[in-house]
This record gives C-alpha cells, structure tokens and sequence, in this order.
C-alpha cells in the first residue's frame, strides 16, 4: 500500500512537474552499465542486470515515458558504445573526456565519497592511514588498483604520476587487493563496503577515514542519441525522483544505509 501511494504521488509530481503535458509515446531508453561493478551495477545469475544505478535509471526512465532497456558491457566499451551513439547513455562519473561526446543530467542520481582501502597488514598501512588528500597518497609511492577505464582515476590519480594497476572491473580491484597485488583502492566508498562482504578475504581489508573527493553519478546522454533531445524532460524525472525519497529506498534494497 505505501509503495502504491508513493508511485501515485509520484505520477502526481510528475504532471505537476511537466505542467500538465503528458509522458511522450514510449521510445525506447538503452543505457549501458559496467557488467562487473556491484552494488552500482552487475548481472545477476538469471542474466538480467541489476544495481542501484540500474534501478534509479529505470524508474527515471518510467516517469518519463521511456521504456528501458539494461546493456551490461565492459566499462571501456560503455564508453565507447556512448562515444559512438550505439547506446543512448550511461551513469558515471562526469569528466571533461566523457562530456566530449555525452551531456549529464542537471542533477546526479546519486553522490558519494571516495574513500581509500588497505589490508591491514600492509607495510605501508600507517602511512596511509596518515593521508588527508590525493597530493599525500602521490607522496606515499604506494600502488593504486583501478578497474580499466575509471576517469576519475585518469583525471585525479594518474594525473599525479601515481602507479596504477588496473583490473576487470570494481569487483576485480577488491580480488586484486586482497590478493596484496597493490597497496591501496581509491573508489566510492559504499561500493568498496559492499564487494568486501562478498569477496573471500575481504575482512583483512579495511577503511581508512579520510575522503578523498565527494563524486556525483549523473545520466549522460549520448549527443548523438536521438534522446539528447529530450534530456529536459530526463532532468524534470529526476528531479521529481529526488524529492520522493526514493533514492534511499533503492540503497536500503542493497543492505546500504544512507
């Protein structure tokens, strides 16, 4: 019954929103995720995709009159599928590559701190819990681990000359660092959380307490998608989305409390 009521309040709003006029005929709205990036995004056994950015996504594009399609991919050819047009968007990390060849909604579907992860037993594990920002991590010469294709470790990590390693997927990165095959995981904080309580090993890893950055997850609209021109009505949606709470619900599907 409260699921019912929410969903009507939120038609409601959404009338409101787009003063009256209805939901457009029901074009299709393919967006691409990373296939191996729980809880954001992943394929479950059955085959469909499923995440917390999967799910934002389609009840964005519900309220918007789009019928939505899931296509898992590797994150380079998320990218890539986006760059070229064959998939109409993706959810990420805005960075000025990626603006290139998509648009971002006006405001993200969701927003979290990048944290770092180290085992605990890592030589350099006090001098780590010791930095307070990107410039200390460069000065520790420790190893970072990456999953291929993260802009934001391009733009912020690898920018300051700091040795990466990359993995197949976030996923990947938390094996890797359990594995001891690098020093240090810099990523969104609830994801690394949550992988650690699914992969064998993870309690040797823990959270150190400083944030790195607060990084905002937008829609971005392929510019050669034929919806880039209806990128307004994807903003009114999520704005509507925003303010019916339904974003923490969709963490507390996940086991994440926000």
């Amino acid at each position: 019954m409260i699921l019912t009521r929410r969903r009507l309040l939120l038609a409601a709003g959404m009338m409101a929103a787009f003063g009256g006029r209805p939901a457009r005929a029901h074009a299709k709205l393919t967006i691409a995720y990373p296939d191996k990036s729980p809880p954001n995004s992943w394929v479950a056994e059955d085959g469909r995709m499923q995440g917390i950015l999967v799910d934002l996504t389609a009840e964005l594009a519900r309220l918007a009159g789009y019928d939505f399609v899931a296509k898992p991919l590797p994150l380079p050819r998320v990218q890539a599928e986006v760059e070229s047009g064959a998939v109409d968007g993706m959810c990420l990390v805005v960075t000025p590559a990626r603006l290139r060849y998509a648009a971002p909604t006006a405001e993200p579907l969701t927003a979290g701190n990048v944290t770092l992860f180290v085992r605990r037993d890592n030589p350099m594990r006090d001098r780590l819990a010791a930095v307070q920002s990107l410039d200390d991590l460069a000065a520790t010469g420790a190893t970072v681990i990456a999953s291929e294709g993260n802009g934001w470790i391009r733009a912020n990590v690898e920018s300051r000359g700091i040795r990466t390693v990359f993995a197949n997927g976030t996923i990947g990165t938390v094996r890797m660092l359990v594995g001891g095959r690098g020093d240090v995981i810099a990523d969104m904080s609830h994801q690394i959380r949550f992988l650690l309580e699914e992969v064998a090993g993870g309690e040797a890893v823990e959270k150190l307490p400083a944030v790195m950055d607060v990084v905002d997850w937008h829609l971005l609209i392929s510019r050669k998608s034929p919806v880039f021109a209806d990128l307004q009505r994807l903003d009114e949606a999520n704005r509507v989305m925003q303010a019916s709470g339904l974003a923490s619900s969709i963490f507390e599907k996940y086991g994440i409390k926000v």
